[in-house]
């Protein structure tokens, strides 16, 4: 069983594609679980009308913010097979047969991405080649993040070794951080997404404005003091 996890906020415009783009790649026995973190827009509505069963939709009326919407999804998974989405992203075909493979071996796996403006239009063929990628060690990720947590994909016992989510570190870079150490980590450098960048959008990564060193440096040390904490008890 597949469990999609799909944390919304404002998602209004982008959903119904993003939603299209999963379904019709999953079997009648999956399910997608859509955290909403107190959307104020049409996005409930919009996901609400398809009326289809394999959506488990989760309308929360307290905001908090897309690491603890994403933690809120996932305590809901009932599936052996994990995969991340963003609300304003679009899988391409072969995206969950292509991952299931990988998942075969390792813990966690993750893939390229094409860069999309808005209208969809291509901005870049290869996000790892857009980000001067070509390493993935746990080392290459702590310095500088190269993977999008839209293209995840974990084995549910993998990633519960990983959970809670820490709220002070993006979940992303949590989990391909620690997947990188534990040599659990697959990484296909094929895209499997259409990647959607804009001025709007509530991901970090996925705007065109920049992170503070501030910001960027409390992660470091959010991620080194979660990793000791833990791996201690």
């Amino acid at each position: 069983m597949i469990s999609v996890v799909l944390a919304t906020y404002q998602g209004e415009r982008y959903i119904d594609a993003q939603l299209d783009s999963i379904i019709q790649q999953l079997d009648s026995h999956d399910e997608i679980i859509v955290s909403d973190d107190a959307s104020s827009d049409g996005t409930v509505g919009a996901i609400q009308r398809r009326a289809d069963p394999r959506i488990r939709l989760f309308a929360h009326n307290d905001r908090v913010g897309y690491v603890e919407n994403f933690q809120r999804a996932i305590d809901e998974i009932r599936g052996q097979y994990v995969f991340f989405a963003d609300q304003d992203d679009v899988w391409l075909p072969g995206k969950v047969t292509t991952m299931l493979d990988a998942l075969q071996g390792k813990g966690f796996a993750v893939s390229d991405a094409k860069v999309v403006n808005h209208h969809l239009e291509l901005l870049f063929d290869s996000y790892f080649s857009w980000r001067g990628a070509r390493r993935f060690t746990w080392e290459t990720i702590f310095l500088k993040p190269p993977i999008i947590g839209a293209t995840m994909s974990c084995r549910m016992d993998y990633l519960q070794t990983l959970l809670p989510l820490p709220t002070n570190v993006p979940h992303d870079f949590w989990l391909t951080f620690n997947a990188a150490w534990d040599d659990q980590l697959k990484v296909l450098e094929v895209p499997l997404i259409l990647y959607r960048r804009h001025g709007s959008a509530h991901s970090p990564t996925a705007t065109t404005r920049t992170r503070s060193i501030g910001t960027i440096l409390r992660e470091r040390i959010a991620v080194i003091s979660n990793m000791i904490g833990r791996r201690r008890s």
